[in-house]
């Protein structure tokens, strides 16, 4: 009787089990800050200001990687990147691909039980994601699209990818953002 049982739930469950195994994982925020150089002193590496910001990066689920409707990235949105209160000299930023985001995953391609995917079984470590960011009165934002698409003949290997790096480039090439956190002063020195 209690094999039945615990047959019956592993039978109730296992559909459960099934539909997990293929939903995306939830997807990362990070707050984002003024992105800092090692300049004598250490300070913003943009010239251009921002009150907040945040990326958000979904997870990806097969076959999304492989841009499934027309085999452009475009099939593929990869997440979000937003900044609020974004100047330039003082003045609130407007333009469109005002500035332009990226992020960089170390990418490792698991086995190919079908043999036939070129990328299987190796790691890389470059630019997989960007964004283009529009700006309208200091509110600037972007949808990430990957750089190139999965293969095709690599839905059926396992990809993990790890964050390397995530950077937003101001109108001149600098870095204007980086996820971070900042600690706030205090008004005098701590006793």
């Amino acid at each position: 009787m209690r094999t039945l049982v615990v047959l019956v739930l592993v039978t109730l469950a296992a559909p459960g089990l099934a539909q997990t195994a293929k939903k995306a994982p939830p997807p990362l925020k990070m707050p984002l800050v003024q992105a800092q150089c090692d300049t004598m002193p250490p300070g913003p590496c943009s010239t251009l200001t921002f009150a907040t910001g945040n990326v958000v990066l979904k997870g990806g689920k097969q076959p999304g990687p492989t841009c499934p409707k027309t085999g452009l990235p475009a099939d593929s949105p990869a997440g979000t990147v937003t900044l609020t209160g974004v100047t330039k000299d003082g003045a609130l930023l407007d333009g469109k691909g005002a500035l332009t985001a990226e992020v960089a995953y170390k990418t490792t391609f698991g086995t190919d039980p079908s043999s036939n995917c070129a990328l299987a079984t190796i790691q890389i470590d470059v630019a997989s994601l960007v964004a283009g960011l529009d700006c309208r009165k200091g509110r600037c934002t972007g949808t990430f699209f990957p750089i190139a698409c999965l293969p095709k003949n690599c839905a059926d290997v396992r990809v993990t990818t790890e964050l390397s790096n995530v950077v937003v480039r101001d109108d001149g090439a600098k870095d204007l953002a980086r996820p971070g956190t900042f600690v706030l002063p205090a008004a005098t020195d701590a006793r």
